[in-house]
Formats: structure tokens, C-alpha cells, sequence
């Protein structure tokens, strides 16, 4: 018979257990197609910036959050002090990041909700830029990529949302303590062309060699 230190042995992979130590964020207007993977035929990342993403930069450490708010509906009966139903409703799904570069103008279009196309920088250096009373919510593509473990095992975990738009920013601080940095934060939709409103990418040498522990079935 088995000890619980075999079923232990048998039940846990520490190989699965994933920190996320690089990351790297894009934006895209929504005629950029999401990516159907992120590897070339050759097991290199595909070219992102070929495809038309703009990278969101650097970012604070806390990183990319991703927020999953599940709400849901009960079924009371009469005789039980428990719910004999429960049914999701509602699946309310953000991203959060705080940004270190600020000035790029995807970004700066991203803050203040406006179109820079024709904004100029002069030969002195100035850029000059008049925000909106109102700013336009413009919806965008947005991926996120994480890279964790040294090249032979290496884990790419990645994410990618057909429709975001921007939802709130929070207030900008300059002083002597921080870097200028700008929060911003997400509301993910369903895009009608992938039908889905995240689509999640795992791979790298590590998922490779971990395909017995990760359970899925060998394509053909």
C-alpha cells in the first residue's frame, strides 16, 4: 500500500512551480491580429514589433496583475442552510500596471485618450500636447509576456486579450522620491473576431520537457 509520502512523491512536481522574472507588455490597435502562438516554427519567439505591437516598457516591480472578480447567484431552499445552486453570472476581468517609461507617445495617446498623429517634435527638442476635456476611449490588443528559468529550462507563460480599454489612471506624482510613472488600468472584453476574452500561451524549453507533468495531449 502506499505511504503518504509516495502519493506526495506521485502528486507533486516543483517543476510547475513558476516565477514570472521578466515581462514585457504590448499594445496594438485592434486591426493587429492577436498572435496564434508565440513561437516560430524554428522554437524562437515570433517578431512582435514586425507585427505592428508597441511595447508598453518598462514597468514598476510589482509587475502585471491580472483580476478575475467572479460574481455569482444563489438558490436558497427551504430546509437547507446552504445555497442548493449556485450559478456564475458575471465574469469581470482587469489588468493593472504601472508604467516607468511615460513618454513614448502610444503612452501618451493611452493617458490622455487622444489621437497625437499630428503632434510634431521641433527642431529645439519640444513636444507640445493639449489633452482633451474628454478623452476618447479607444479600445486596443494587449499581450503580456513572461519569461522564467535559464535557457534549457526555460518557461514562457503569456496572455493575450483581444479588447481592452482603458478604465482609470491614477494620479501622476512628481518628486524627489519617485520615478514619474503612470498607473493604468484595464477592462478586458470578448473580442467578436477570437470569441474568447483572454487567450493564454505556455511554452519554452521547460514546458517542453515538463509535458508529462503538465497533462496535455502530444499534438500529432
Amino acid at each position: 500500500m502506499p505511504t503518504f509520502d509516495t502519493i506526495q512523491q506521485g502528486a507533486d512536481d516543483r517543476n510547475l512551480i513558476r516565477k514570472i522574472q521578466k515581462g514585457v507588455g504590448f499594445l496594438a490597435p485592434t486591426t493587429v491580429d492577436l498572435p496564434a502562438t508565440l513561437f516560430e516554427a524554428g522554437g524562437g519567439l515570433i517578431d512582435l514589433k514586425a507585427a505592428g505591437w508597441l511595447p508598453v516598457g518598462i514597468v514598476t516591480p510589482d509587475g502585471w496583475e491580472f483580476g478575475r472578480d467572479i460574481s455569482k447567484e444563489d438558490v436558497s431552499a427551504l430546509g437547507y442552510a446552504s445555497p442548493v445552486r449556485s450559478d456564475i453570472t458575471e465574469v469581470a476581468r482587469s489588468v493593472k500596471v504601472t508604467a516607468l517609461e511615460t513618454g513614448k507617445r502610444h503612452m501618451l495617446e493611452l493617458t490622455y485618450g487622444t489621437d497625437l498623429t499630428g503632434v510634431t517634435q521641433a527642431a529645439n527638442g519640444e513636444i507640445v500636447i493639449d489633452e482633451p476635456d474628454l478623452p476618447v476611449g479607444q479600445e486596443y490588443r494587449l499581450l503580456v509576456i513572461g519569461s522564467d528559468g535559464p535557457a534549457a529550462d526555460n518557461w514562457i507563460l503569456g496572455r493575450g486579450y483581444g479588447l481592452v480599454k482603458l478604465t482609470s489612471t491614477d494620479s501622476q506624482k512628481w518628486g524627489k522620491g519617485d520615478p514619474v510613472q503612470q498607473s493604468f488600468t484595464f477592462d478586458v472584453f470578448t473580442d467578436d473576431e477570437i470569441g474568447t476574452p483572454v487567450r493564454h500561451y505556455i511554452g519554452g524549453t521547460g514546458a517542453a520537457a515538463a509535458k508529462t507533468a503538465l497533462g496535455f495531449t502530444a499534438a500529432p
